[in-house]
């Protein structure tokens, strides 16, 4: 669905290195409403070529439809990426989001 957007509201904040911690993820349609979506996440540090040092998972979902999701471990400073790969009801996207820590 064009327009969809993602939020992330970590449960560590500031986010510190080597500190595993949550995230809720919000997925909201162009007007602003939370939708469901099947998701995987993925990323790493593309200056130093190489992958998260965890593998995140989705483990819940909240009423508000916020999704949970658990395992999030940042294990040095420098420049991160984060893929969220979206699949909102026959549409697929990706949402990359890019943060220095």
């Amino acid at each position: 669905a064009q327009g969809t957007r993602i939020e992330i509201y970590s449960d560590l904040y500031p986010i510190a290195i080597n500190r595993i911690h949550s995230w809720r993820i919000r997925i909201l349609d162009s007007a602003g409403n939370p939708v469901a979506a099947d998701m995987r996440i993925s990323g790493g540090m593309p200056d130093h070529d190489h992958g998260m040092p965890t593998a995140p998972q989705i483990t819940g979902q909240l009423e508000n439809g916020d999704y949970i999701m658990e395992g999030i471990r940042f294990h040095m400073p420098g420049n991160w990426q984060l893929l969220f790969e979206l699949t909102v009801g026959d549409s697929e996207q990706v949402a990359v989001i890019d943060f220095q820590l």
